[in-house]
């Protein structure tokens, strides 16, 4: 199992940077996207994402972007930069998804680490991996059990903002729950 997760990390690291000729992009704090056209695919993805953000998210009185306290969804959480803490506002969220989990033991969610394209490959993959650890760590301290638990750590070969500013980076600083069906 954990050499077919490191094969196809392998392979999706080679598709990426053969696909590398990517304008830069990024979003405002609006979540729109700057000097981006519209027919970029880029900024198709950029433009779906920023959407993503504007409705999956509240902000709260900081300016911050707050995961609804829903069940199940697929959420993104946000990592400040070099840290693998969670902040206090996404824990509430995440302990709303560990009760989810608790009630569905057939469920399975997928955690995906990220993190920005500052740094080496390998400390990015091992940054991932420790934001990924963190919220599976949460969640089995409430009870979920770690087979309904998938890690893989993209470091930063998954972006979804293009730029190289605070912003960019910031969107960038996260680990993204999926849920799928157990077999």
């Amino acid at each position: 199992m954990r050499m077919n997760k490191t094969v196809a990390l392998s392979v999706v690291c080679v598709l990426l940077s053969a696909c590398s000729h990517h304008q830069s992009k990024a979003l405002n704090p609006a979540g729109n996207i700057v000097g981006a056209s519209p027919t970029s695919g880029n900024a198709v993805a950029a433009q779906s994402y920023s959407t993503q953000l504007q409705t999956a998210f509240k902000t709260d009185q900081q300016g911050y972007k707050v995961n609804p306290l829903t069940a199940p969804a697929n959420q993104v959480y946000y990592f400040s930069f070099n840290q693998s803490a969670m902040r206090s506002a996404d824990v509430k969220a995440l302990l709303v998804q560990a009760n989810y989990l608790l009630s569905h033991p057939a469920v399975k969610v997928r955690l995906e680490g990220n993190t920005d394209n500052r740094g080496s490959r390998e400390y990015n993959v091992a940054l991932g991996w420790r934001r990924d650890q963190t919220v599976a760590r949460l969640l089995e301290q409430q009870g979920v059990k770690p087979q309904q638990l998938d890690m893989i750590s993209f470091g930063k070969e998954r972006p979804v903002a293009f730029g190289n500013d605070t912003l960019s980076w910031s969107l960038n600083r996260r680990v993204n729950l999926k849920y799928e069906r157990m077999s």
